[in-house]
């Protein structure tokens, strides 16, 4: 009997197994363009080519004309330009039915080709489905062509007779800016990506019952590559030649090839991905709380990142505990530890005089209550987020009431973290508004680095709009005081990122000030860019998709992120309802928010569609600007003061 596995090459019609959910999507959905992002050997390349034969020899080939365009190796334009060519010719038959021949093309530029391909798929009322793999290339061709990268878009998202799928490792990431101001990135519209994820159990069952295994090998071979499908190809190719499987495992655990793709997938993620990996991989087994503690990161920001090294495969589940992915995977990385994570952020000293801080209290070693830092007396805690705590302290010099914000510990031993934790002072004390808590200073006692803040005598947003008593028209006036403060920090160039009730303090005559800009961003190419390409920051909740999908952050994403205050404000819900982290941001980035008027019946119509708008899932469709948005609340009051 012929070996049935296949290892490291792609597989289409009846070798192709599961993906049926991504398959109908792209083929019966409604979307025009995706981004289907996964690790390397997950079989990105196998979706494209099972999409290539379900629409030229399976049943939708009525429907579709398709093309399959690798771009790897293509290099700059010239190159682009040929593979596209090439493709062509690769499926020469197919496209002669569409009266378009590769001859006639040899003179024509990219786009050219890509117009007439849409063209003439429309004229014989077909849809082009173009199939790009190995789309990292368009990193080199944004460097050194980035004009060519917002018309390329422009041609992928048309929508009409064309769907576009890009397939790519998370390292296409970095085309989230664009190179020429005033222009939309590339993967604009492609954000959030769909995840290709491990096999699910039906599929994994169906692979390796045709190798004839006994069902303890069937669960073994499941339980050491947690459905991983090369792994398990690769596996039981050479459990299938005859060799004992503990033999196999042992050989795959050291294998070249295996330990080259998992350095190349590793070498993707940032550094904060790594600690939580670090973290995981020394206890084998951990909570998402216990996590938390350790590496100092906010539960709901966590969340986001779990999500993603979830469903790229680096991480599973196992009841409440995270686990690293597989059993090859753990011991690559047990293996290669000491160099992978030599120079990690987890691992390094920041030079601070920890010896010299004032001693610490509480079962977390992280109060200062009762203690002295410099010329100020701390009282209590005011309260706690992922980058710090925040005290309330008296001020000896000049007698007055003060807040100070100092990092969490575990964020002193790294440079960055400090950096961004001194750009909020930076960057809150040149605003000057009364709805922006005041800067007044950045000090240091014992090595120890703190902003000290303007005491405000007041509650949270979280607790005041608990008010039963409080109207739609005092939720509209602290509304409209929110979007004029932020405004004043848009204006200055500078994104907050983490916009939500807790960060919004309302004193006792109902005036706002926006506090905690510790994951503030100057907005622009010429300021301080602190948070790497794909590190998701903020809170959950308030997250616009971008930030869930773990894509730069602009005044747009701080719009979105006014929207869910604003629909908890006045309806006292969140906009999604969802039971756990995992599912909220899969709402996030797929579902539409609930209408207003569900959930409040007495708010004004204009009040829903507007709160609508600020939370489109596309930022382009968002308000562009506060100002645009503070018009619409200004005439919302004036008509309701007016009724």
């Amino acid at each position: 009997m012929k070996n049935p596995f296949i290892a490291g090459n792609w597989v289409r019609g009846e070798n192709f197994l599961g993906r049926q959910q991504i398959l109908s999507e792209i083929l019966e959905g409604s979307g025009h363009y995706y981004w289907i992002a996964g690790t390397r050997r997950l079989g990105k390349t196998s979706l494209l080519k099972q999409l290539e034969y379900l629409t030229s020899e399976g049943e939708f080939s009525d429907n579709y004309i398709s093309l399959f365009w690798n771009l790897q190796g293509a290099g700059d334009l010239e190159g682009l330009t040929e593979s596209l060519l090439e493709s062509i010719e690769d499926a020469e038959e197919r496209f002669e039915a569409l009266e378009i021949f590769p001859d006639s093309l040899e003179d024509a530029t990219l786009l050219e080709m890509l117009r007439l391909l849409r063209k003439k798929a429309k004229q014989h009322q077909k849809t082009l489905l173009l199939l790009c793999d190995e789309c990292e290339e368009l990193i080199n061709i944004e460097k050194q062509h980035p004009e060519i990268m917002p018309r390329l878009r422009r041609i992928f998202q048309k929508g009409d007779s064309i769907k576009t799928v890009i397939a790519a490792t998370k390292r296409l990431l970095r085309l989230e800016q664009s190179s020429i101001p005033d222009t939309s990135p590339f993967l604009n519209g492609f954000i959030p990506p769909v995840y290709l994820k491990c096999f699910d159990l039906d599929a994994s069952r169906q692979l390796l019952t045709r190798g004839g295994f006994s069902d303890a090998d069937i669960t073994e071979i499941i339980e050491k590559t947690n459905h991983h499908p090369y792994l398990m190809q690769l596996l039981s190719r050479r459990l299938f030649e005859g060799n004992d499987l503990q033999t196999v495992i042992r050989e795959i655990g050291n294998d070249d090839m295996v330990s080259h793709f998992f350095a190349v997938d590793f070498d993707y993620l940032e550094d904060t991905e790594k600690m939580i990996i670090w973290y995981i991989l020394i206890a084998e087994e951990i909570t998402a709380d216990e996590l938390s503690k350790k590496t100092a990161i906010q539960l709901e920001s966590l969340g986001t990142a779990l999500h993603s090294l979830i469903q790229l495969g680096y991480l599973r589940e196992k009841g409440n505990n995270l686990q690293i992915a597989n059993y090859f995977f753990e011991k690559w990385l047990k293996r290669e530890k000491e160099q992978l994570f030599k120079d990690s952020i987890y691992r390094s000293a920041s030079g601070i005089n920890a010896a010299a801080l004032p001693a610490f209290s509480g079962e977390d070693s992280t109060s200062y209550v009762g203690k002295t830092l410099g010329h100020y007396n701390v009282l209590s805690i005011l309260g706690k987020g992922g980058m710090g705590t925040v005290y309330k302290a008296l001020d000896t010099r000049l007698e007055r009431m003060v807040a100070l914000k100092i990092l969490a510990p575990a964020m002193l031993e790294e440079s960055e973290f400090r950096e961004r934790f001194l750009l909020e002072a930076k960057a809150a004390s040149a605003l000057n508004h009364s709805n922006i808590a005041t800067i007044f200073a950045i000090e240091e006692s014992f090595g120890l680095p703190f902003i000290v803040m303007e005491f405000i005598d007041g509650i949270t947003l979280a607790k005041w709009r608990q008010d039963t008593d409080k109207s739609v028209l005092d939720r509209l006036k602290v509304a409209l005081q929110i979007a004029q403060g932020l405004q004043c920090a848009h204006q200055e160039n500078i994104v907050h990122r983490d916009i939500k009730p807790d960060n919004l303090m309302i004193t006792a005559d109902d005036a706002v000030k926006i506090t905690d800009f510790g994951l503030a961003k100057m907005d622009g190419s010429n300021g301080p860019r602190l948070t790497k390409t794909g590190t998701a920051m903020g809170t959950l909740a308030y997250m616009s998709p971008e930030q869930a999908a773990g894509m730069e952050a602009d005044t747009r994403s701080d719009i979105y992120a006014l929207g869910v205050v604003f629909f908890e404000l006045f309806s006292g819900e969140l906009p999604f309802q969802s039971p756990n982290e995992a599912a909220y941001i899969y709402a996030v980035i797929h579902e539409q928010p609930r209408k207003l008027r569900e959930v409040r019946a007495d708010a004004p119509a204009v009040l829903e569609t507007l709160l609508l708008k600020m939370l489109k899932k596309d930022k382009d469709e968002r308000y562009q600007s506060l100002k645009a948005l503070i018009a619409d609340l200004e005439a919302i009051l004036h008509s309701m003061q007016n009724a």
